[in-house]
């Protein structure tokens, strides 16, 4: 096969896995109608129906999640319950800030997840009662798990009687490439914590209630806990989950190492890089609690958006054109599978498309390079600029 039609090819890839992960965010859920419809409001507890969803803004045209747990108690309960559990360690921290009065010993392996206070962009909620309806802001937000890892996040609305409190779990990880979090589901969270009711020791009483809900990724069911005692709350957080690293895939290139060592090289350096953002993120969010996530996250995403392309041109030059983009889909397509792995999420379509048009993009890189061909590596750099720029610009 003649290099120019892999470069085509490649291309072809870059620029259509790009469109189509735009497409695939556009259509991740309907937009809602612009006003709150009564058919839409359910019936909960006390004199104030519930709208079961959160909101980017005080309307309903900036819906985003469901809501997905309902505790028949005040704030002041539920968090009593969610905090009560011995092995729990909970701090304050706000949207650039994580464990700011942490104690050196509570601070847990990234895999091992601690709870702690959290406080993120405004999420609004809405609930109609005797005097018209009402926007809440969050009562409280709780969750377990490292900024720029993987963690479940928990927003809480307290009914203006107090006689419920909405919550609304969700599972989210930090996307390198987008800068900010992504949400692959609803549904786990709601399991994890209903399940800590069922089987801790919290005396509550627990059920699934079937609600017809509609879009926000919720499946029409509503987590309902009625606690029973104050005095009896003392059960455990979100169970903590231990995840398995995938395996190496750089095993199955070893035997091509030996021939192509520079293009081996590339792949693994590649693939490291990736997997080392997240390691040494996490690992700084922890060590230095004081430090705002964002400000640690800047730099990592450099030594990605520059840093990746950057080691392509440096160790493709003695390269085989075809080894150096094989190395490139194997080594940093390793380090994408092995990152996700980590994390243990469901990813969105969305974004594996954009992986791969990533991939594709820095395999072009690396063939013009090989190749000492100018043209063709100024093309596998644009397509890699604007493979960055298109979920900046929240496209993805």
């Amino acid at each position: 096969m003649k290099r120019t039609t892999v470069v085509a090819g490649l291309l072809v890839v870059a620029g259509v896995g790009l469109a189509l992960s735009g497409f695939f965010a556009d259509w991740v859920d309907e937009p809602p109608s612009p006003e709150v419809g009564e058919e839409s409001l359910i019936s909960v507890d006390g004199d104030y129906r519930l709208w079961p969803y959160m909101s980017r803004s005080a309307s309903v045209g900036g819906r985003t999640l469901a809501i997905n747990v309902v505790f028949h108690a005040d704030a002041e309960a539920t968090r009593a319950a969610i905090e009560g559990g011995a092995e729990a360690d909970w701090e304050e921290t706000d949207e650039n800030e994580s464990a700011t009065t942490a104690e050196a010993e509570q601070v847990r392996a990234f895999v091992e997840r601690d709870w702690a206070d959290a406080r993120s962009s405004t999420r609004y909620s809405y609930v109609e009662g005797p005097a018209g309806g009402v926007w809440l802001t969050e009562t409280f937000e709780l969750h377990e798990g490292a900024y720029l890892g993987v963690r479940d996040h928990v927003r809480a609305y307290e009914s203006p009687d107090r006689a419920y409190t909405a919550v609304q779990a969700h599972e989210e990880y930090y996307d390198w490439f987008r800068l900010r979090h992504t949400v692959p589901g609803i549904d786990e969270p709601a399991v994890r914590l209903e399940d800590e009711f069922i089987h801790g020791g919290v005396d509550a009483e627990v059920r699934r209630e079937y609600r017809g809900i509609e879009g926000g990724w919720s499946d029409g069911w509503i987590s309902v806990i009625e606690l029973a005692s104050l005095v009896t709350v003392g059960g455990a957080l979100l169970r903590r989950r231990t995840r398995r690293a995938a395996v190496d895939l750089a095993r199955r290139s070893r035997r091509e190492a030996a021939r192509h060592v520079d293009a081996a090289v590339l792949g693994a350096a590649l693939g490291a890089v990736v997997v080392g953002v997240r390691a040494v993120g996490v690992a700084l969010e922890l060590a230095s609690p004081s430090l705002p996530p964002k400000a640690i996250a800047g730099p990592l995403y450099l030594v990605l958006a520059a840093g990746l392309p950057a080691l392509a041109v440096a160790r493709s030059r003695e390269c085989h054109p075809t080894a150096a983009a094989l190395a490139v889909v194997v080594g940093l397509g390793s380090g994408f599978v092995t990152d996700f792995a980590a994390l243990g999420v469901a990813v969105p379509p969305a974004l594996i498309v954009h992986r791969m048009a990533l991939l594709a993009a820095l395999g072009v890189v690396a063939i013009g390079r090989a190749a000492d061909d100018r043209p063709v590596l100024v093309a596998g750099l644009l397509a890699w600029a604007v493979g960055l720029a298109l979920p900046l610009a929240d496209v993805i």
